[in-house]
């Protein structure tokens, strides 16, 4: 290509773009002015997994029954479980998940018996390191006292009204076999009778 028709053609490719420039200019922005805008992210976006806050309680649900850690390829959550005075069952005191190993399948979520593990939305870190571990719990720590204290509120109120029905059934029951002695000591005697027949 000589000099001339480099210039033809460079000048032609000029006018491409700026054309292209022109026509794209008042559409709809595609580049997000990060971290000045947040992104919308849509609703099959998955991140790294954490425990559900639910509603009801203002904590999660985590028994700490090891399921996950059991079925997880990765080998990548850590878990320890604690029993808490006044409560039923065990609850996790640490639930770590290295998200460097976390092949985000999935798997943890599924095979979860209360429901507590969900993914979540976080778009905007990275690791600077061989082990990038999260704590699950953290987010949690501010309202675990009050939901201690709610939930031995909660299993005492239901224990003491187990007792209660416990209580009322045995005396039903002492108050039936009761009246049940008294008719059969007022029931008159059946007169004896010797089982032949007619002679």
């Amino acid at each position: 290509m000589t000099y001339f028709g480099s210039l033809v053609h460079g000048f032609h490719t000029l006018l491409t773009g700026l054309r292209i420039t022109g026509r794209e200019i008042g559409g709809k922005a595609v580049t997000l002015q990060y971290p000045h805008e947040e992104p919308e992210l849509s609703e099959a976006f998955r991140s790294v997994i954490q425990l559900v806050r639910f509603e009801e309680t203002g904590s999660h649900d985590c028994v700490a029954c090891m399921q996950c850690v059991k079925i997880c390829p990765s080998y990548c959550i850590t878990i320890e479980g604690t029993k808490i005075e006044g409560i039923k069952g065990k609850r996790a005191k640490e639930f770590e998940i290295d998200f460097a190993l976390c092949s985000l399948c999935g798997l943890c979520i599924d095979t979860c018996p209360t429901d507590t593990l969900e993914w979540s939305k976080i778009y905007d870190e990275a690791g600077t390191e061989r082990e990038w571990v999260y704590d699950l719990l953290k987010p949690h720590e501010p309202n675990e006292q009050a939901y201690l204290t709610k939930r031995r509120e909660v299993e005492a109120k239901e224990a003491a009204e187990k007792a209660a029905k416990r209580e009322a059934a045995a005396k039903a029951k002492a108050e039936k076999a009761a009246k049940e002695a008294e008719a059969q000591k007022d029931a008159p005697d059946k007169p004896e009778t010797d089982g032949g027949g007619k002679s």
